[in-house]
């Protein structure tokens, strides 16, 4: 079962531990009352969502013996400026980069992890409206 825990260390920064014992820090920008010393909580939520899709896609990728090279996901958030503040729309971009990499099974793989494997997805698309797209070999930035 998944498990986490915080301490507040000073301002409002806190030291995390997860259940299997990894540490972050998590803080907030100075402006706000932190030390910009680590991802906010909500920058861990979209770090959050690009790692569970993304390990998805290369297990599916992999079971289908589809070799690539490099991969990335990156998510960008809207927040609601509230009250209630939540996020309410993300959009997630797959970057892949392969010799030959088939459109259909990425496209595929993607779907899988969205809509049946990603539980961080899938937690957060009964609030956020979360887009999805790919880049196959895109140009690389600078």
């Amino acid at each position: 079962m998944p498990s986490g825990k915080v301490v507040w260390n000073r301002g409002l920064q806190f030291v995390g531990t997860s259940g299997s014992g990894h540490g972050i820090v998590v803080d907030t920008a100075p402006e706000k009352g932190g030390f910009g010393a680590g991802p906010s909580n909500t920058e861990l939520v979209m770090i959050g969502l690009c790692g569970c899709t993304g390990m998805d896609v290369v297990s599916i990728l992999r079971k289908k013996r589809i070799e690539i090279d490099d991969f990335e996901v990156e998510a960008d958030a809207e927040v609601e400026p509230g009250p209630p503040k939540c996020l309410s729309r993300i959009e997630v971009v797959y970057r892949i980069w392969g010799a030959a990499i088939p459109e259909a099974a990425l496209e595929q793989a993607i779907e899988l992890s969205t809509e049946k494997y990603c539980t961080v997805s899938n937690t957060l698309k009964g609030r956020a409206s979360i887009s999805y797209r790919y880049e196959i070999n895109p140009e690389r930035a600078g």
